[in-house]
């Protein structure tokens, strides 16, 4: 009995701390937070002609934004606390998945997506032409899903996942 009360006594603290942590790093604005999807609705467009999404789904916590995914589609990212790094890698429906460039990764401040809160955010560009080995079929398979990290300075990180589906 005395071995069940240690270890949930144990359990408990572990459990606290974490919840600790996590507390404190959202206290340091340090969580990545989603802005949307901007996409261009025809041909070739300069990145201020792109509009945003207003369409999509949720599934659990996670938004998948409707777009045309002809050329690129810009994913806005910021937080409150200015991150160091944002990665990103990008899955197909069939567990495919590939990284997202480091150019295709843009500070807030060095692009001209969406208004001024985007234009506050990072961007990361996913671009069909260069993700070509992944799927993009119909159905559930008419999407892909971005997990995006971002990094700060103290060795802090924190992961979000978006989608983009093909827009009927």
């Amino acid at each position: 009995m005395r071995r069940a009360l240690v270890g949930l006594g144990l359990t408990a603290s572990i459990l606290t701390s974490l919840a600790c942590a996590e507390l404190r790093q959202n206290l340091r604005g340090q969580e990545l937070s989603y802005r949307g999807a901007w996409f261009c609705e025809s041909g070739t467009c300069k990145d201020e002609q792109l509009v945003r999404s207003t369409s999509g789904t949720r599934e659990g916590t996670t938004d998948i934004a409707s777009v045309k995914i002809e050329g690129r589609v810009a994913l806005a990212f910021t937080a409150a606390s200015a991150f160091e790094r944002l990665e990103a890698t990008v899955r197909d429906c069939k567990g495919k998945s590939a990284a997202v460039g480091e150019s295709s990764i843009v500070p807030a401040g060095k692009h001209r997506v969406g208004d001024g809160a985007a234009r506050e955010s990072w961007i990361i560009w996913i671009d069909r032409a260069e993700l070509r080995e992944l799927s993009l079929g119909k159905g559930k398979c008419a999407r892909w899903m971005i997990d995006a990290k971002a990094s700060w300075t103290d060795g802090a990180t924190y992961a979000s996942t978006v989608g983009i589906e093909v827009a009927p």
